[in-house]
């Protein structure tokens, strides 16, 4: 199959195929059920369209509009490609780890009635785990950063609120001097 975006599912398709399921099934708030909608009717008659015309030949092109929701991966794509461009950029020259730190199912549904405070102290918790073991001597004794980036869906679209934090294999030694690289079997197998 040739990797083409063309060729991928999308998940308004899914989003439309399961839609009556999926709202029997499943509560949504209001800011979800506006995505959901969103992200189900972008690029569709249901949003309206407009029309392109050639100056030479006098060709119609009639496209859909889009929804310009911030969750909608087709109107984020472009978006998406730059932000990862800027952040390559922005990276230090070493070896990093990805880590992710997940909330018990247990939780899920007090996570889902409090989501702001709750993924506010699921970012900061992870951060917090990520400096205390950084700076922790017997591991690596280096203040280090991360990146993370929060995810509220498991891969079967259930809910399912995690971290994926991208962590350099290294940092600053308590005198700001020097890069420290991480050789320790908690992190990494090298």
């Amino acid at each position: 199959m040739e990797n083409s975006r063309n060729n991928l599912l999308e998940i308004a398709t899914i989003f439309s195929q399961y839609a009556d399921q999926y709202e029997r099934e499943h509560k949504l708030c209001p800011s979800q059920r506006k995505a959901y909608n969103a992200i189900m009717h972008c690029r569709t008659s249901v949003l309206g369209s407009h029309q392109s015309v050639c100056d030479n030949c006098g060709h119609k092109k009639i496209s859909y509009n889009s929804c310009r929701n911030r969750h909608c991966p087709k109107c984020q794509y472009i978006k998406q490609v730059l932000w990862v461009d800027k952040l390559k950029n922005r990276l230090l020259p070493t070896r990093y780890f990805h880590i992710v730190f997940t909330v018990p199912d247990f939780l899920n549904s007090l996570f889902y009635i409090n989501q702001r405070a709750c993924y506010d102290m699921l970012f900061k918790a992870s951060a917090y785990a990520i400096q205390k073991t950084a700076a922790n001597p017997a591991f690596l004794g280096a203040e280090t950063g991360n990146l993370a980036a929060l995810h509220t869906w498991g891969q079967s679209l259930n809910y399912h609120p995690h971290i994926h934090a991208l962590v350099p294999a290294g940092g600053m030694d308590p005198d700001g001097a020097r890069m420290d690289t991480c050789c320790q079997e908690i992190f990494c197998a090298c």
